[in-house]
């Protein structure tokens, strides 16, 4: 029998290419999957929204209990509720000073969003001076105005005590 010479080549050699193209092919896979996987905890709230920025400067302000909405909308609102989980606005947009246009169209907004408000959350409503209502949702309900909570001010009355309590 005679003995074959050693060799320094593996036994089923893989070109140096490929792989390379694997690994590259592995980071690039990985990359994709990373973020598709990131952007599955993406939050349903619009926090770029400048109305939200607003809300949560009053979280994190040195009076959390206090909230003054004068420069909401940069000063352009005549009316505002905050409506907490289960809350019913109807009565409270009775205050003086909200026209019954301005409470129609605010409670119309309302309609709309009231199905997509959880527990913790609240409802930010309010009309601007030319009457066209907007409605803010956002998570820190707690923080604004709690289970079946509504608290309505127009904009003689801009400072409201926080939490709304029913």
């Amino acid at each position: 029998m005679s003995a074959s010479p050693a060799s320094s080549k593996p036994r089923y050699p893989i070109p140096w290419i490929a792989t390379y193209f694997l690994a590259a092919l592995i980071l690039i896979a990985g990359s994709f999957f990373i973020i598709w996987y990131l952007e599955q905890f993406a939050s349903e709230f619009d926090y770029d929204d400048a109305d939200v920025a607003f809300l949560e400067k009053i979280i994190l302000s040195p009076e959390p209990g206090r909230g003054n909405f004068s420069v909401l909308n940069g000063g352009d609102w005549q009316a505002l509720c905050l409506v907490g989980w289960k809350g019913r606005p109807e009565q409270a947009l009775s205050v003086p000073g909200i026209s019954p246009q301005t409470a129609g169209a605010m409670l119309r907004v309302y309609e709309d969003k009231k199905e997509h408000i959880e527990e913790s959350e609240f409802l930010l409503v309010y009309a601007d001076k030319a009457g066209r209502a907007k409605a803010v949702h956002h998570p820190h309900g707690y923080a604004f105005a709690g289970e079946g909570a509504v608290g309505c001010t127009g904009s003689t009355k801009p400072v409201l005590d926080l939490p709304i309590q029913p």
